[in-house]
């Protein structure tokens, strides 16, 4: 058997990208994101919605060298499902037959999907990830640190931030918003102070995206 020169797991996530770019049509992916709870190997957002609907998946990678317990690597694949409705595990592996059926029974029992990394860092998916129902807190939480923001209006996630600017497609008032085609994000006051921890800084807030903002108000900016 030909030896296996196994790279850092970061070297994969690229290939992982782009496989998720290919596969789900994802418009936006990530390395390496998530919360103080954990963090995501690699990430993807990808259109389900239709013509009458804004909804997006989020599809979380876990990525292994091919040399870790198989049971622990699916397990914290399974983990990425309080953010994401689809979780893999992409190993690196070889042969057409990547897998064994144990491990494709482990992994349909955790409902975990699997990627087979080659040598050559292709990515082949050998089982599909069913859908699953994250947290929604947490959903919206890593799509934030992915420089994304939900709107409150239409539930659709838009670029909000670049890397280096929080808020570089964001502005804090609603005439700016409009004239500078951008979006909108305000602060909630009475949430804020219904918590029980005291914070010094209040950061409950909400989004309405750009097409929102031109659509509902232009008119009404326009008027004066």
């Amino acid at each position: 058997m030909p030896r296996v020169v196994r790279l850092n797991e970061a070297q994969y996530y690229p290939a992982v990208e782009r496989f998720l770019r290919r596969r789900f049509h994802c418009f936006v992916t990530a390395k390496n994101r998530g919360t103080k709870f954990g963090r995501v190997d690699v990430v993807g957002i990808r259109e389900i919605g239709g013509d009458l609907s804004g909804d997006v998946e989020l599809v979380g990678v876990e990525v292994k060298r091919g040399n870790q317990p198989f049971n622990t690597a699916t397990g914290q694949a399974f983990g990425y499902s309080v953010y994401a409705e689809r979780c893999y595990l992409a190993d690196l592996r070889l042969g057409s037959k990547p897998f064994t059926i144990e491990e494709m029974d482990i992994a349909s029992k955790l409902g975990v999907g699997l990627l087979a990394i080659s040598p050559s860092r292709q990515v082949t998916e050998v089982l599909s990830s069913p859908q699953h129902f994250p947290l929604l807190d947490m959903r919206r939480e890593l799509i934030e640190k992915m420089g994304y923001s939900v709107c409150t209006i239409c539930n659709t996630p838009f670029r909000r931030g670049e890397p280096g600017s929080w808020s570089r497609h964001v502005r804090r008032s609603l005439e700016k918003a409009y004239e500078q085609e951008k979006g909108l994000v305000y602060w909630l006051y009475e949430p804020d102070r219904r918590r029980k921890a005291v914070r010094k800084y209040n950061y409950v807030r909400r989004y309405i995206c750009p097409d929102c903002v031109w659509n509902l108000y232009g008119d009404l900016l326009e008027r004066g």
